[in-house]
């Protein structure tokens, strides 16, 4: 498998032409699926010596299935996928419909969010039970807001999901919203033991979605065509392998 190394992609950042992203005739041609990563986001993706992380191994299932070889553009923002020449982003929010610049494919898998406090920390059974605790939360988020509204002490400096429940367990923080990917991966990896709740119900807010293909500037033949894979990898388990290796 070639990766391009994040350091050539900064440096391209300052003089590269725009790249355009090709479709599935051109990924056989070139006898390549490329996509956009980012190198620090435990357990989706990271860069660590190697290629690992839920996506990157969903993706790997998607080029053996094409037959091409598997190629990471790793970038921490998406707009600087424009810079590489990756095919797509094995992991978006289907939330909405197609977008200028992605073509969205039919679900994968569901993302799920949940609310994990440490052993030893009184049942949550709703957000005044969280005053005194302080939570981590992606800056910004729905969550984030959600909690901030309710005065609750919110971290927002943990670069990833596995920061935050690295976080928990050592007490750094009481408390953690991350999805049920993560909490799974880090019970199944670790053996950490997390009291969970479900964070949509407790917020009372929109936080679960269907993940999907982003396609970047592909046609409807791309997406029929990667369509018709994820069809053929539910059928035969090629992702449910996956699934089981996160412990989903």
């Amino acid at each position: 498998m070639r990766i391009i190394n994040k350091s050539l992609i900064f440096v391209s950042l300052l003089a590269a032409p725009f790249v355009q992203a090709e479709g599935i005739d051109h990924i056989k041609e070139t006898g390549e699926l490329q996509i956009c990563a980012n190198p620090e986001q435990k357990p989706f993706s990271w860069k660590n010596g190697r290629p690992e992380g839920f996506q990157i191994d969903v993706a790997k299932v998607l080029a053996d299935k094409l037959d091409v070889a598997l190629e990471v553009s790793w970038i921490f923002r998406k707009r600087h996928a424009k810079l590489t020449g990756c095919d797509m982003y094995v992991g978006v929010a289907k939330l909405d419909g197609d977008t200028q610049y992605v073509k969205k494919s039919d679900p994968f898998a569901r993302m799920e969010f949940k609310l994990v406090t440490a052993k030893g920390i009184k049942p949550i059974s709703d957000l005044k039970d969280l005053k005194g605790l302080t939570v981590g939360v992606p800056g910004g988020s729905i969550a984030s807001h959600a909690l901030r509204g309710k005065g609750i002490e919110l971290a927002i400096s943990y670069r990833d999901e596995a920061s935050r429940l690295n976080a928990v367990v050592d007490g750094t923080i009481d408390a953690a919203i991350v999805t049920q990917l993560s909490t799974s991966w880090h019970q199944k990896s670790y053996g950490s033991q997390f009291n969970v709740y479900d964070a949509e119900s407790l917020l009372n807010k929109r936080l679960n979605y269907d993940y999907v293909l982003g396609l970047r500037r592909n046609d409807q033949q791309s997406r029929e065509k990667f369509n018709q894979i994820l069809s053929e990898i539910k059928a035969d388990g090629s992702i449910d392998k996956v699934f089981d290796k996160y412990g989903i």
